[in-house]
């Protein structure tokens, strides 16, 4: 019993820097794609409250896209192209279309790549 205490000394070294490694990779991931994550959530909580929005019905698209830009700086939306934001009349709505990719450079030729996309409509009056 005693020669199998001795054996079981724990973690070795190479164990300690492989799981430091790891610990470390999940890191920098963390916190290189969180804030696109916190941001697409500001943008569906401003999707969310456009249907709230007094007199959204009336508008028109120069004010919906008014609306978004505006809930944008309020929000500090960071590195968004206005390009992918599509708003448009349809079938008696107004619809947005928001479709867009974040790539993130992680090291060397590794990058990740985050698609995102929301849909909103309001029926017109």
């Amino acid at each position: 019993m005693m020669k199998l205490a001795n054996r079981q000394r724990g973690m070795t070294t190479a164990g300690w820097m492989m799981t430091l490694a790891l610990g470390g990779m999940i890191l920098l991931l963390v916190f290189k794609m969180v804030p696109y994550y916190m941001d697409d959530r500001a943008i569906a909580q401003l999707l969310e409250n456009m249907k709230e929005r007094q007199g959204i019905e009336d508008a028109d698209i120069l004010q919906v896209r008014g609306y978004l830009s505006k809930g944008f700086q309020t929000n500090m939306i960071r590195d968004f192209d206005r390009e992918d934001i599509e708003v448009y009349e349809a079938d008696g709505f107004m619809k947005i279309d928001i479709e867009y990719e974040k790539r993130v450079h992680i090291a060397g030729n590794v990058d990740v790549v985050m698609s995102f996309k929301h849909n909103w409509q309001v029926a017109n009056q």
